[in-house]
């Protein structure tokens, strides 16, 4: 073989090895893209979707699904909110549950005091004592929180298309009023799915 026939086969696998590549990359997207159903939506949905959605979940209810979780209290757009925290692990990542738990004015006013909470404060941990004092209180919405943002093959296959697309600050927000259910999106990815979202709003 000559260094000519040799450069000439060397630069035709060049271009085949380059190809495979490519195909690989496209596949590789064309399968990100796929609707994917997410394994947890039929798990939970009678135990934890169908109730929240009715106004009929509530802590105790959490926690016997998925076990005792850890109250904070947080800031939600400069106001108070207590959150009950939970990990789970679905669909090949980590998930934090985060059910917020409905009170009233002056029982937020309370906790507000003795957390001496601020807008700008950052998230703190309550007494789990709390919880057990909160066990039959509502819980108002639940968000699935993943480690990493999912593609919207994921929601798109769990949901279907969005029945309505609604631009936020950061993005938009996909919202499936008939399933109580509003997706995070941006960057063509979503970051959270929130359940609770009653049919009045």
């Amino acid at each position: 073989m000559n260094a000519r026939t040799g450069l000439r086969i060397g630069t035709w696998l060049g271009v085949v090895v380059v190809c495979a590549f490519a195909f690989a990359k496209w596949q590789a997207a064309q399968e990100a893209d796929r609707p994917q159903q997410l394994a947890w939506q039929q798990t939970y949905q009678q135990n934890l979707w169908a109730p929240v959605q009715q106004r009929t979940l509530t802590l105790a209810g959490v926690e016997r699904v998925l076990g005792q979780g850890s109250l904070w209290m947080i800031s939600a757009d400069g106001e108070p909110r207590l959150v009950s925290r939970h990990q789970l692990e679905s669909d090949d990542r980590q998930w934090r549950l985060q059910a917020v738990i409905a009170l009233d004015e002056q029982q937020t006013a309370s906790l507000v005091e003795a957390q001496a909470w601020q807008p700008d404060s950052p998230d703190q941990a309550v007494s789990p004592a709390v919880g057990q004092a909160l066990a039959a209180y509502l819980v108002d919405r639940i968000s699935m929180i993943p480690d990493q943002p999912l593609t919207l093959g994921h929601i798109e296959g769990t949901f279907g298309p969005a029945e309505v697309r609604m631009p936020v600050s950061q993005g938009e927000a996909w919202i499936y009023p008939r399933q109580g259910v509003v997706v995070a999106v941006s960057d063509e990815q979503a970051h959270s799915i929130m359940f609770g979202l009653h049919e009045e709003l």
